[in-house]
């Protein structure tokens, strides 16, 4: 039983990673170290994600409701983006009307001469194909893709790089190429060297520098249509402490705010080698509360850890374990009492391999996070050949899906961009209807616009547009409404043509005179509480306007009739006829052109035998304007 546990509690550290920075020292607080994306997926890992996960992401199903808000981003780890490995790209994928973005961590920049180049994560096997088939599958789903960008350079050597303007520039352009050649829609900077090995001591020289290249990147990505991204440790201390020379402020969000899309802080890892939870709530909450004194709070995203920490816990500073166990040095020994670090996803399993029941987890009100004491137990074999068994006392914390949710309703709360989880693809699934949910409430109330446009008109004649406006069936009372045109066969949009005010009973009155055939709709702009709304598109047709006037109402039998036409619009080469009555039909006894002003004369012999005739004129229906009659003309000819 101690092996089993001790695998089930250690498989989540693939996931998550160990927690140690570039040179192995223990991590600071607010630390997601960058070498965890940089190391190799153990084999337990993937056996476990072959057999939980499927090639293909198919959508979920949505739940009822309004379409939600887009209140999620996040990082999917390299090892969580293969067709073998599909995980992060299947959630991603599912989810993808919750997200705001993605970053797929798929890049590194590392050392080439004086400066850096960019290359796929080199643990990221048959990488090339890999980002093809995720981008594929993204890209399909609608979503906004981001990829990451880790500074793998070395101690001092980004730092270095950003303070040559020659070297600077090349590093620009590098990234915008990779976006442009790779169809990215932007890219995400975690260059978090500056932080955790280059020390605070070169901060004041790397500041300038770092600001530099974050405003030249974002106008050279911005000349493309492209986003930038920045992922930066948080600006105040762990006793919630901010300002602008608390916590990492080498990255200075003040400065880089105007030329970033998305400014991304990690709060998480407050606790790593000490015990406690993974992000409190109350310094999360600082965090938030100062950064959006200080830039645009729609540029913000807070980071939300989907993972959780399993230590050994101390008596004094002695580690609590019970029954005869190997020596402290010993690999067995370490492997057993050591800091290790879970998915939310295998977290679930993990407890219940443990034996700890649903009902024994606690919540941390002042946290709000889950924590959990447990037994980890190893059986071993001592020198003597005798079977011995040694008990670690435990304690997890952890981010599940209610934690979740809670620091996700930041974003609702400050009006943040979203809330950034690391990582998709190792969260609960639980979490997802949970977020959606709030996502939906967050969402603005739908509008609701049904125009009624008479079928026909007559060119010039005043005819009226009367539109429905409602919101969750009430109606819109004092919205703004446009009533919009397009004429047919046009491939431009709409355009505005009169304004008007929803009245008390929801309705809106337009009058207007038409020019030519083509679709009227009608047009609600949103408001903050309420989406924008637009009417069906709704055709009417048309028709001349054909006035004629005989020269004389009575005419000799022999002579000749004659008329003058005028059909309005003028339509250039549009034919107008001189038409007869006979019986129910009509004939045509005339037909011409008309001029440039749409007027026309016609002319006919009247007819041999006296008596009262009928006649009429018809304008040929040409381009937007269809045919129509003038009013009949009463023609007495006499002998």
């Amino acid at each position: 039983m101690g092996t089993m546990v001790r695998q089930a509690e250690d498989r989540g550290d693939a996931g998550v990673g160990v927690g140690v920075s570039h040179n192995g020292q223990a991590v600071p607080p607010a630390r997601r170290s960058s070498v965890r994306r940089l190391l190799a997926v153990p084999s337990i890992l993937v056996a476990i994600v072959m057999a939980a996960t499927t090639l293909v992401a198919m959508p979920a199903a949505q739940a009822d409701g309004p379409s939600p808000a887009k209140v999620a981003s996040g990082w999917l780890p390299y090892w969580m983006t293969s067709p073998a490995n599909p995980q992060g790209v299947n959630s991603a994928v599912q989810n993808a009307d919750l997200l705001a973005d993605v970053s797929p961590f798929w890049y590194s920049a590392t050392k080439k001469g004086n400066g850096v180049q960019i290359v796929l994560n080199p643990n990221f096997s048959n990488g090339a194909s890999n980002v093809a088939w995720a981008m594929g599958q993204l890209k399909g789903a609608g979503l906004t893709v981001l990829p990451a960008i880790a500074d793998g350079s070395g101690k001092g050597q980004m730092a270095r790089t950003l303070a040559d303007p020659a070297s600077r520039a090349q590093h620009v352009q590098d990234i915008v190429n990779l976006v442009l050649t790779n169809g990215f829609d932007g890219i995400d900077l975690d260059y978090e060297t500056f932080a955790f090995s280059d020390g605070s001591s070169s901060w004041a020289a790397t500041q300038p520098n770092w600001t530099a290249f974050v405003t030249e990147l974002g106008a050279a990505l911005h000349a493309q249509g492209k986003l930038l991204s920045g992922t930066i440790p948080p600006p105040c201390s762990t006793s919630g402490s901010c300002s602008a020379k608390t916590g990492y402020w080498v990255y200075n969000i003040q400065g880089i705010a105007p030329a970033a899309d998305r400014i991304r802080i990690m709060a998480y890892d407050y606790h790593v080698q000490g015990i406690g939870a993974i992000a409190p709530m109350p310094w999360v909450r600082s965090i938030v509360a100062y950064s959006v004194t200080i830039m645009d709070p729609a540029k913000l995203q807070i980071g939300v850890p989907t993972y959780g920490r399993a230590w050994t816990r101390k008596q004094g500073s002695r580690l609590m374990v019970q029954g005869k166990c190997p020596g402290a040095n010993t690999s067995a020994y370490k492997s057993l009492t050591r800091m290790s670090s879970v998915t939310d996803a295998n977290i679930p399993g993990v407890l219940e391999s443990v034996g700890v029941t649903p009902d024994q987890v606690q919540w941390s009100d002042s946290d709000q996070e889950n924590w959990v004491n447990y037994d980890k137990t190893l059986v071993w074999t001592d020198s003597s050949g005798t079977q011995q068994t040694c008990t670690a006392k435990r304690v997890m914390w952890w981010v599940g899906p209610q934690a979740v949710l809670v620091r996700t309703q930041l974003v609702g709360e400050y009006g943040l961009s979203a809330a950034a989880y690391w990582t998709i693809g190792g969260e609960d699934p639980a979490q997802w209807p949970l977020i959606r949910g709030y996502a939906q409430s967050l969402a603005p109330a739908s509008t609701d616009v049904q125009a009624v446009v008479p079928p026909v008109a007559v060119f010039g004649a005043p005819f009226q547009v009367t539109a429905t406006v409602s919101s969750q069936g009430a109606p819109l009372a004092g919205a703004a409404a446009v009533l919009q045109f397009r004429p047919q066969g046009k491939k431009t949009q709409f355009t505005d043509v009169q304004t008007g005010t929803v009245g008390p009973d929801g309705t809106v009155v337009f009058e207007v005179a038409p020019q030519t055939t083509g679709d009227f709709a009608v047009y609600v702009p949103a408001v903050d509480a309420r989406t924008e709304g637009v009417s069906p598109p709704a055709t009417i047709q048309v028709l001349s306007l054909v006035t004629a006037t005989p020269k004389a109402s009575r005419v000799s039998k022999g002579r000749t009739i004659v008329v003058k036409a005028w059909a309005r619009p003028a339509v250039k080469n549009q034919r107008v006829a001189l038409q007869l009555k006979k019986g129910a039909r009509w004939k045509t006894v005339d037909n011409v052109k008309v001029n440039a002003r749409g007027r026309a004369r016609l002319d006919a012999k009247a007819p041999a035998k006296k008596g009262k005739y009928t006649y009429r004129v018809v304008a040929i229906g040409k381009g937007g304007i269809l045919a129509n009659a003038s009013t009949d003309i009463p023609i007495r000819v006499t002998k």
